[in-house]
């Protein structure tokens, strides 16, 4: 019986999304201002007990969150405060919700850097009695040191380490009030702002975890200064033990707690060389359970039941997120919304307290999602909003996987967006689009990027090359001091096969990215004489051996990660896109963001003014705001009208 209510439900879903996308058409594409504009409805959350929900939707191009009945009625908006931008927010209780802003600023030991801040505000769900919950400056330090001292606000106010589900006056909430790079743990109330010490820092730990009754059992993180990771464990003898100390912590990574005190779930190499998921006895150092191995992928992380919090279940993804639950209630819910909704990825995001009503987010690679409010006694779901309303199935092209040799031999996973009614084109012009990080992995989900330039005409490539996580620690690893050459070299490789297969025109292909992505475009028209018509470079990096710099002295964790950075064997001037702006061979857009707190904006602007003196072809575009993830639809506008233009130009479609 539900099953069929479900189908019905989808079905009038399915008739929505046609008559909203019958004006789209492959003559008349969507304006860019679709694919740039903040989605209508995200991180989507009910209250507990299931009768309010919230969402962060926009207004005037900035975020606002909005609090509503499950009816739509007693609707209020809690507003972005200044320069102050949402990030998310937590339904504490039925009355009283937490929302964190987010900011750019110099702080506290930072002054001639710019770094985001967060600030956290508690308001009532009626709009009233909103108050920063941070406002005690005071800090009492345990140890050594005892008395207050005067300290300016913590950086980060939103590590919310536990809501505290049957407490409904207070969380625990993670701070660094005495700026000393360390953070603790306060017992926070949420009306109040008053406190007590709930765990004191440690040095070196950044960032606490608890398990599913509140108890904090896990930190981890820096030593500010240095280079060294420090990661702490509360046995089933509640005694802290430094895992630097445990054998198995040299070979497996903590994921969760079970309900067992002895037993936790820990992620490390699997019979494949990817990352599986088990269980593992601290009382032995053995694993004594395997949950997960896959011969491609790493296992994502494990998935907390969305009312007790307690382990229910993991993910993990090979093109899109697949979700597995041990929890058998969840299976059965999982199951039934899966065979309703069997063309999307269906996450159940929200549970009622003490009742089977749940949240949904179903999506997939051509629709940027749905939210659906399912009551399973009842067997009634209906549709809560969309993502982003304008952009639809019939208006998006289609995104393969494609597997991809290497001149070693080696296959690298891809994707590749064709223009929708060219699924079977050859000789397209062509984008190569390297994603940041380089820590990070592309997959088959909707991706505003390359939906848009697909709806311009461009075959898309999108490489994972070797440095992006997801595949094993093996391929991770054979990235690490590798910028400018085994990664570069792959994405060359990926854009000669996109050639070779007669997918790209070989005279017009451009290479665009962010972040990381902007320094392989740049380094892609230096190394690769004539292989690229053009390159675009978004907050990308583009003075190594400057970032390298700033990441050492500036950020907590600089100094470990900037040893994966460069080529080894070779000066970071080497691999610098300033230090070679000479050797750039083809025409470079450039843009940044003023507001970015990761990448300062002038390095591009220096690059720029270098490439102009030297005669090369140059365009820059300097964003008022945004940040680093342009995530503001004033910056994503600007980005995909630049690239339209730049792209029309040199390899127009």
């Amino acid at each position: 019986m539900i099953i069929s209510q479900l189908k019905q439900c989808a079905g009038a879903m399915a008739l929505v999304a046609i008559v909203a996308g019958q004006h789209v058409s492959a003559q008349e594409p969507l304006p860019a201002k679709a694919y740039t504009s903040l989605p209508n409805m995200q991180s989507v959350k009910m209250s507990p007990n299931a009768q309010q929900i919230g969402y962060i939707t926009h207004s005037e191009g900035r975020k606002v969150l909005i609090l509503e009945n499950t009816d739509g009625g007693e609707r209020i908006m809690v507003p972005p405060v200044d320069a102050a931008d949402i990030l998310t927010f937590y339904w504490a209780t039925d009355d009283r919700v937490l929302v964190a802003y987010e900011l750019a600023g110099s702080f506290a030991g930072s002054a001639n850097q710019t770094h985001t801040a967060t600030r956290l505000i508690a308001v009532n769900r009626d709009g009233t009695s909103p108050d920063w919950i941070v406002r005690n400056h005071e800090y009492t330090r345990v140890g050594s040191r005892v008395g207050k001292e005067e300290y300016p606000p913590s950086q980060y106010q939103h590590h919310i380490v536990d809501l505290l589900r049957d407490d409904p006056e207070h969380v625990l909430l993670s701070l660094d009030a005495d700026h000393d790079g360390a953070y603790e743990v306060r017992k926070m109330n949420i009306y109040d702002g008053s406190y007590s010490i709930y765990r004191d820092d440690q040095r070196g730990i950044q960032f606490w975890w608890a398990d599913h009754t509140g108890d904090v059992r896990f930190g981890a993180g820096y030593v500010a200064g240095k280079s060294d990771y420090v990661s702490t464990l509360k046995g089933p003898d509640d005694k802290w033990i430094s895992l630097r100390n445990a054998e198995w912590a040299k070979t497996y990574e903590v994921e969760g707690f079970t309900e067992a005190s002895d037993v936790i779930f820990v992620s490390g190499p699997s019979q494949y060389g990817t990352n599986g998921l088990y269980k593992l006895n601290l009382n032995s150092g053995q694993v004594v359970e395997t949950i997960f191995e896959h011969k491609q992928v790493d296992v994502g992380g494990v998935l907390d039941h969305p009312e007790t919090g307690k382990p229910a279940g993991y993910y993990y993804t090979v093109d899109t997120p697949m979700l597995v639950y041990f929890d058998a209630t969840l299976k059965k819910v999982q199951g039934a919304i899966d065979k309703a909704l069997p063309n999307t990825h269906n996450l159940i995001i929200g549970k009622a307290k003490g009742a089977h009503t749940y949240l949904i987010d179903a999506s997939s690679p051509s629709d940027p999602g749905v939210y659906y409010w399912l009551d399973f006694k009842s067997k009634a779901m209906n549709v809560l909003g969309s993502y982003m309303p304008d952009v639809t199935p019939a208006s998006s092209s289609p995104i393969t996987s494609v597997s991809v040799p290497m001149r070693d031999g080696t296959y690298i996973p891809a994707y590749l967006t064709r223009p929708k009614g060219q699924e079977d084109a050859t000789g397209l012009p062509t984008v190569v689009l390297v994603h940041g990080g380089p820590q990070a992995r592309d997959t088959a989900s909707w991706d505003w990027w390359s939906q848009f330039l697909a709806s311009r005409g461009y075959a898309v490539l999108q490489p994972n090359f070797r440095g992006s996580t997801g595949y094993g620690k093996a391929f991770e690893e054979a990235g690490e001091l590798q910028w400018g050459g085994l990664m570069q070299d792959d994405v060359t490789d990926a854009t000669r096969w996109a050639i070779e297969s007669g997918i790209a025109d070989s005279k017009n292909i451009c290479i665009i990215g962010a972040s990381y992505g902007g320094y392989a475009a740049l380094m892609g028209v230096i190394k690769e004489q004539g292989l690229y018509t053009c390159a675009a470079s978004i907050n990308g990096v583009t003075d190594l051996p400057r970032l390298k710099a700033s990441d050492k002295y500036g950020v907590i964790g600089g100094r470990a990660w900037i040893k994966t950075m460069g080529l080894k064997g070779r000066s970071d001037s080497d691999v610098s896109p300033y230090h070679r702006a000479k050797e750039i061979s083809a025409p470079v857009l450039l843009m940044s963001s003023k507001d970015d707190t990761r990448i300062d904006y002038d390095m591009s602007e220096d690059l720029n003014k270098k490439l102009v003196g030297l005669g090369k072809e140059s365009t820059y575009v300097l964003m008022d705001d945004g940040g680093h993830q342009m995530d503001t639809a004033a910056s994503r506008l600007t980005v995909l009208t630049a690239l339209e233009k730049f792209l029309a130009k040199h390899i127009g479609s």
